[in-house]
């Protein structure tokens, strides 16, 4: 007998009992949300797969990211290297697929003509389904099927936001003109994300900048917000995965993903009432952010992508500006980002959120269209919502048996969801 495993074994078994449980009398995740991701409050941070949400942000690419994500790999690892290259593959061969258009971006640009916000009608084209997309992709797929309809879901979101939000399919102004070309030159998800959302700036500092933001956008908070927590309710239901996701769509809203709209909309208004609009000296630029915190201060109007449920300052923002930075990722949205911040923690001690990072560096890039800014961080976030479906699933239908909700249902504060 091996009393070396032996007593291993033992000590593994003895720590086990001792660690502490969860409200399901499992042992705790390894932060607070599930073994995904989750949040820690003392430090303040984001967590995937037990690494900090920072330490990826700059470090790897969005694809990358997912291959973390999904396998529970170490970034730069042989393994993660490999995943990483496959979902890269699998993202193109979508994007092909999805290039000359489909019935779900047709669905989306109708209801986006019609009115409907970008988002939802975006939702609708997942619900409406995207088999005529995967009869005419190429390439081999892999043995997972969750993964690939998350992939899928992943590629198809900046295609369904473009086409609801320009009331057309891609395709329909794609013909032989610069979109087109751009797109076909376009070898990364952040690349394609550029092409679809009207970006002006497609360098390799804009290059950089977009994918840092689809890697922040990615994952982060476990269960705990709308968006994740949507899809883990709904495949409860026993609804398909693309379902699971589209409810994540709808579950953002003004409070939750949405005040990145609000803060496109109030950062490019402020350009432009600034002295020589976005092309004002750093100064003047400067100033006119200054005073335009000072102005909705004063009036108590609401400053959107500022402040946080959980945390006293969301730790990513500073952490992208400095990578921002690093890249050569700078101009005049920028330089009014740094204005509004440094004023508003002045005067109030409040911190920006990632919407108003990911509103100002949408403007910088030169999209126009407000709707990206809950666009591009939904789409991202395909990837969490996809995972924590899938965790969910594998539980019984509401999470628990009988006994254990009856149990379970006194310790729920009251107002809690």
């Amino acid at each position: 007998m091996d009393t070396t495993l032996d007593s291993r074994t033992s000590a593994t078994m003895a720590a086990t009992a001792d660690a502490p449980r969860n409200l399901l009398g499992r042992p705790a995740t390894r932060h607070r949300g599930t073994d995904i991701d989750g949040a820690t409050l003392d430090p303040e941070a984001l967590r995937v797969r037990d690494l900090d949400l920072n330490a990826l942000i700059g470090a790897t690419t969005f694809e990358g990211a997912l291959a973390h994500l999904w396998f529970d790999v170490a970034p730069g690892s042989a393994d993660h290297r490999a995943h990483e290259a496959t979902i890269g593959a699998r993202l193109a061969a979508f994007a092909d697929a999805l290039a000359p258009g489909s019935v779900a971006q047709s669905v989306a640009a109708d209801l986006g003509a019609a009115g409907v916000a970008p988002v939802f009608a975006a939702a609708s084209g997942l619900l409406r389904g995207l088999d005529d997309v995967t009869a005419r992709v190429h390439g081999p797929a892999p043995d997972d099927a969750d993964l690939d309809t998350m992939l899928l879901c992943a590629a198809a979101a900046p295609f369904l936001l473009h086409a609801a939000i320009e009331g057309r399919p891609f395709a329909a102004g794609a013909g032989t003109g610069a979109g087109s070309a751009a797109f076909d030159a376009a070898a990364t998800h952040a690349q394609r994300t550029l092409v679809l959302t009207g970006a002006t700036r497609h360098d390799a500092p804009a290059q950089a900048a977009m994918d840092m933001l689809l890697v922040a956008w990615h994952a982060g908070f476990g269960y705990i917000t709308p968006t994740v927590l949507a899809p883990r309710v709904a495949i409860g239901t026993g609804v398909t995965l693309t379902q699971a996701v589209a409810s994540g769509f709808l579950a953002s809203g003004p409070s939750h993903v949405g005040a990145a709209l609000e803060a496109m909309q109030w950062l490019a208004a402020l350009a432009q009432s600034a002295p020589g609009g976005a092309g004002a000296s750093a100064a003047a630029l400067d100033a006119a952010g200054r005073a335009a915190i000072d102005a909705a201060l004063d009036a108590k109007r609401t400053l959107y992508g500022f402040g946080h449920p959980l945390f006293v300052a969301d730790p990513r923002p500073p952490h992208l500006r400095a990578r921002f930075s690093e890249e050569g990722f700078d101009g005049a949205y920028m330089t009014l980002f740094d204005a509004c911040c440094a004023q508003a923690d002045a005067r109030r001690a409040l911190r920006p959120n990632i919407d108003f990072l990911t509103a100002a560096t949408l403007l910088e890039l030169g999209v126009a269209a407000p709707s990206w800014g809950v666009g591009v961080g939904l789409g991202a976030r395909i990837a969490a919502m996809a995972a924590h479906a899938v965790e969910r699933r594998r539980r019984p239908a509401f999470g628990v048996n009988s006994a254990t909700a009856r149990r379970l249902l006194a310790a729920v504060p009251v107002g809690w969801l």
